[in-house]
C-alpha cells in the first residue's frame, strides 16, 4: 500500500522577509506567517491526515499546530526535519554574507551540492537525515495520508529525492512560505501530484515573498 505525503513549508518570519539566515537558529512565524498557516488550514481541512511530523523549530511547529487544529493530530518532533545549519552565516543578511564570503556566497548561490558553508552544514548531509526520515515514515505510515512540516532547504532536497534528481538541481526548485507539496509513496517510488503549490495563499490581508529565501 501507498503512503502520501503532505510536505509543506513553515509560514514567513521577519528572518525571510529581511533576507537573513535562519537555518538552526529558532526564529518565530510573524503575522503574515500566521494568517499564511491558517490558509493552509483551511485548504486541507477536507483531507483525512492520519499523522504528523515538524521540525523541532518552532517556525515549523507553530504551522503545524494551526494546520493541524481541525484534524485533532498532534505531530511528533523530528530531528531529521530540522533545517540546514548555516554556521557562520546564521543571523547575518544575504548581502553581507556576499561581501564577507563572496566566493563562498557565489557556490552556494550556483553550485550549494559542493560547499560546506563556514562553520554549518552541507546539503548532502542534511538530505541523507531528512530523505532517511521521510522513508521511515512511509515504512510506519503505510496506506495513511502523513503530514510533514519543514523548511525551504530540506523541502527543497524531499523534492529532489521525490523525484530522483541530483543536488546539483537544488537551485531549480522554489519552496515559497507555507506551500503544499504532495508525494505518494508507491513500491515503485515516489509518485509527485504537486510541487510548490501556493494557490491557496490569496487574499487581501496575506503576502507571498517572491525571492527564494
Amino acid at each position: 500500500m501507498a503512503t502520501t505525503f503532505l510536505l509543506i513549508r513553515h509560514g514567513e518570519t521577519a528572518w525571510n522577509r529581511g533576507k537573513i539566515f535562519r537555518g538552526a537558529h529558532d526564529v518565530p512565524l510573524n503575522e503574515n506567517g500566521r494568517r499564511q498557516a491558517r490558509l493552509v488550514r483551511d485548504a486541507l481541512q477536507a483531507r483525512a491526515i492520519d499523522a504528523a511530523y515538524t521540525s523541532p523549530l518552532s517556525r515549523a511547529g507553530e504551522t503545524a499546530a494551526i494546520v493541524l487544529a481541525p484534524h485533532g493530530v498532534t505531530p511528533g518532533i523530528c530531528e531529521g526535519l530540522l533545517d540546514f545549519d548555516y554556521g557562520d552565516w546564521t543571523g547575518k543578511e544575504d548581502g553581507e554574507v556576499a561581501r564577507r564570503w563572496p566566493a563562498e556566497h557565489a557556490a552556494w548561490t550556483a553550485k550549494p551540492h559542493t560547499l560546506r558553508v563556514p562553520g554549518g552544514d552541507t546539503l548532502q548531509a542534511v538530505f541523507d537525515r531528512a530523505y532517511g526520515a521521510m522513508e521511515a515514515a512511509a515504512r510506519t505510515h503505510t496506506g495513511q495520508t502523513v503530514a510533514l512540516f519543514a523548511h525551504r532547504v530540506v523541502n527543497k532536497l524531499l523534492v529532489l529525492g521525490a523525484l530522483g534528481l541530483g543536488l546539483d538541481r537544488f537551485p531549480f526548485i522554489i519552496q515559497g512560505n507555507c506551500c503544499i507539496n504532495e508525494f505518494v509513496r508507491t513500491g515503485r517510488g515516489y509518485e509527485v501530484h504537486a510541487l510548490n503549490n501556493t494557490a491557496h495563499l490569496q487574499g487581501p490581508d496575506v503576502e507571498l515573498i517572491a525571492a527564494d529565501f
